[in-house]
């Protein structure tokens, strides 16, 4: 069944819903990119997951997706549509959702995620599971692969939601995030709370807790994890379901452990200008360092900047090619000079290397980003198209986001063909980066100047600004 998924790509569901590319699957579904008409006439990019229809609670499972289609929040992936559809006498179902740009499994294979990471991502899955059981339904799957990032926010998947109790499924093969009662087709919010600590437990270490599925043993939580997440772990981890905390409790914990620590730092004694400078003095004679503090990655995930903070931006695999680095390749000193201050804009072209020119600009940070400057320089460069980046994701860098572009060049100056040469470690940021190349305009051909030129463009983005250079590499 996977192979003829496979092959479906392309394919249209019902006459209006693309299949355009195959996203992923197994023998029991498939995930396809596909687009929807909006009421205005626009197009709206969204995921379509298709099923078999033989299954023996088809009608069922089809209900519960346009049950889960009435439910709407910030943190909760939003179901457009739901219905039947046939292909090449195959009777399916489909499902059509919001598209997300990534999942907390995309990330967890390269790293875990850092304590202060992990307190932005709880409080939108606790928002939004706390809606889902107030409305009488258990999500069932909680998992890194259906903890997802939609621009800043991060969100819940809802395809799977069942009603609170509902014992229909029967008895039924369970994964490894899944609690005791599972076994016996068991489905209650406590459910839910055994696996948010799982998963908890995973995202900060990249490993499952130990447990060796007894009935009477619970899963060993690491003794190394930061607080307060090892006691909300351990408390979601109850074997006896009535002893789990509800998704109330591990709210109001969070919630005091971030109270707490503001007092903490609200308590600190400030130093005096004369303190402060006789402890700087004593630093420097003894030759004491201050280390840096930053983290390595970029963070794009808050409630408001949620998924920025794991999801937005996340180190690129060591599989990238040679000569190019992502963000936590660079040097110290590049990221602390960016860290510094804004570099300036420089407004002439430097030499790059013998027979490439290159051409720099900068745009400014939050709240003075440029859509473009049509200036024609030495270069070659007409139009620069600059990204339009949100403040909110713009506060998630540390040190310098870079993503370099390759674009052909048509003889009337336009670009006819962009694409990543490489992509960073972020796909938010890359993105940007591409639809902002496409804009660009050169100078048109001399004289003599046959076939299509090529430049590479490279975006550098950090809090302060986005800058880019631009190098002609074929004439």
């Amino acid at each position: 069944m996977s192979e003829r998924f496979e092959q479906w790509e392309g394919r249209t569901v019902n006459g209006r819903l693309p299949l355009q590319n195959y996203l992923g699957g197994s023998d029991h579904g498939a995930v396809y990119l596909t687009v929807m008409q909006s009421g205005a006439g626009e197009s709206e990019k969204a995921v379509i997951k298709l099923i078999p229809a033989d299954a023996v609670d088809a009608e069922k499972q089809l209900l519960r997706w346009r049950v889960a289609r009435e439910l709407s929040h910030l943190n909760l992936i939003r179901i457009f549509e739901a219905g039947r559809c046939e292909l090449d006498g195959t009777a399916l179902l489909y499902v059509v959702e919001e598209h997300a740009e990534e999942n907390l499994s995309q990330i967890l294979p390269e790293r875990a995620l850092t304590a202060e990471e992990a307190r932005v991502m709880l409080p939108p899955i606790l928002r939004a599971l706390q809606y889902v059981h107030a409305k009488g339904f258990v999500h069932g799957h909680i998992q890194p692969s259906n903890i997802l990032a939609i621009g800043d926010q991060v969100k819940l998947s809802s395809d799977a939601l069942v009603a609170a109790g509902d014992r229909s499924q029967g008895a039924r093969k369970t994964s490894a995030y899944d609690p005791p009662e599972a076994a016996i087709g068991a489905v209650s919010t406590a459910a839910d709370v055994w696996q948010l600590g799982m998963t908890l437990v995973e995202a900060l270490t990249q490993r499952l807790p130990a447990w060796d599925r007894a009935p009477s043993s619970a899963p060993e939580v690491p003794p190394g994890l930061p607080k307060p997440f090892r006691e909300i772990a351990a408390h979601c981890l109850q074997v006896d379901p009535a002893k789990r905390w509800t998704v109330a409790e591990i709210s109001a914990r969070l919630e005091s452990d971030r109270v707490g620590s503001e007092l903490v730092e609200a308590a600190r004694p400030v130093q005096t200008s004369v303190q402060a400078g006789k402890a700087a003095a004593v630093r420097a004679i003894s030759g004491e360092r201050k280390v840096s503090a930053k983290w390595p990655y970029v963070l794009g995930l808050t409630a408001a900047v949620a998924v920025g903070f794991f999801l937005i931006a996340r180190p690129k695999p060591s599989s990238a090619p040679a000569g190019i680095r992502s963000t936590q390749d660079q040097q110290p000193a590049e990221n602390s000079q960016s860290a510094q201050a804004p570099t300036q804009p420089q407004s002439k072209p430097s030499l790059a290397t013998p027979g490439k020119v290159e051409v720099k600009g900068a745009t400014p940070g939050p709240g003075g980003d440029k859509k473009a400057s049509a200036t024609a320089d030495q270069s070659g460069v007409v139009l620069r198209v600059m990204p339009q980046v949100s403040p909110s994701a713009r506060r998630t860098i540390q040190g310098r986001v870079k993503v370099r572009v390759k674009v052909e060049v048509d003889a009337a100056g336009n670009v006819e063909k962009a694409e990543l040469e490489s992509a960073g470690p972020s796909k938010y940021f890359s993105r940007l980066a591409l639809e902002a190349a496409r804009g660009w305009k050169f100078s048109p051909a001399q004289a003599g100047e046959s076939g299509a030129r090529e430049w590479k463009l490279q975006f550098a983005f950090s809090r302060a600004n986005t800058e880019v250079s631009a190098v002609r590499t074929k004439r």
